[in-house]
């Protein structure tokens, strides 16, 4: 599934970084010319290099982007065979029509200083970026965004010269919208939850922005840091609390909870719950506990209806791979 294949690209993907403005850090100097900026025959070369990156990873022969990567880069991926397994998740996700969204080009003087911070308005969360910078007098990234099954995709790619051309130091591939949604409306949605007290889909709807606006490691937006310090004073219901799996006892039955969050279907967002289940006889019985599961979320979560177009439970049959999926809709009346 596509949940499954984000769970799974969290952990196979590398990042990258960004850039804007000149900052005097230390014993060095940076500059970051965004876009524009750039001049037109620079930016083109660099952009012409992050989507032959991208194009190859996703073409017929994934396993030939590693010649396109860096010397520092290669270090960092077993083998070229993690290409084509990278490039196999990334199929669920359909992803198509890549373009360039930004193209940032950072000089440095001296040392690198690990980080830079590279902004066009430092007051605000949405103007400014943190990368991680090579010890290299030169380096680019590009961020490329394409469109997915229900969700927007960003391509994220950290490039610095070598031997003559660019070549991929460092990449990160990630959802980047919910549905339509953005990071930034979907952070507006958390605070007007948490703001009328539902905290259980403030919860949800903060955690969707902070995924949506994550990067990777190298790479930092200033939303992100804002949203996660939000949503660290957010208090939440005791069903929710610390990490899973939960416990949730409902009719005569323990629900063991191994996950649940937000996820977009058909252009809308419902709140999708994992939970192991027992062995099923049949279909029947584990719909019907399935429907218990959701009878739970109605009674203890009322408020979902309010920011959510339904339930999505998913029952895993204990000690086997076998799933089984229940949707509920709220009625058209009350959303």
């Amino acid at each position: 599934t596509a949940t499954r294949a984000v769970q799974k690209l969290a952990v196979v993907l590398l990042a990258l970084g960004l850039g804007a403005t000149s900052f005097a850090q230390g014993l060095s100097r940076t500059s970051c010319g965004e876009d524009n900026h750039i001049s037109a025959p620079q930016r083109q070369t660099i952009d012409a290099a992050a989507l032959h990156f991208v194009r190859t990873l996703l073409g017929s022969n994934p396993s030939s982007a590693y010649n396109l990567m860096s010397a520092e880069g290669r270090q960092k991926v077993p083998n070229a065979h993690t290409l084509q397994e990278i490039a196999t998740t990334l199929e669920h996700f359909e992803t198509k029509d890549i373009k360039v969204q930004h193209t940032y080009d950072i000089h440095i003087l001296g040392s690198s200083p690990g980080r830079v911070v590279c902004a066009t308005d430092l007051s605000k969360p949405e103007g400014w970026v943190s990368v991680v910078a090579a010890n290299v007098p030169q380096q680019a990234y590009v961020v490329l965004s394409a469109q997915a099954i229900n969700n927007q995709f960003a391509y994220t790619i950290w490039l610095v010269p070598e031997s003559g051309t660019w070549k991929v130091q460092s990449f990160h591939a990630n959802i980047a919208t919910l549905g339509s949604e953005t990071s930034d409306q979907l952070w507006k949605r958390a605070r007007a939850q948490k703001a009328q007290g539902h905290d259980f889909n403030a919860a949800l709807l903060y955690v969707a922005a902070i995924q949506t606006a994550s990067r990777g490691p190298n790479f930092q937006l200033g939303i992100e840091n804002s949203i996660a310090e939000e949503m660290s004073q957010l208090p939440l219901p005791p069903e929710i609390k610390g990490r899973p799996p939960y416990d949730w006892k409902s009719s005569g039955m323990t629900f063991h909870v191994l996950g649940f969050g937000p996820i977009a279907v058909g252009g809308k967002i419902y709140v999708i719950i994992r939970y192991e289940s027992p062995v099923w006889s049949s279909d029947s019985q584990v719909n019907g506990w399935n429907k218990k599961l959701i009878a739970y979320v109605k009674t203890h979560f009322p408020e979902y209806s309010d920011a959510f177009a339904g339930i999505v439970v998913r029952a895993h049959e204990k000690g086997t791979r076998q799933v089984f999926g229940t949707v509920s809709v709220v009625p058209p009346t009350t959303k």
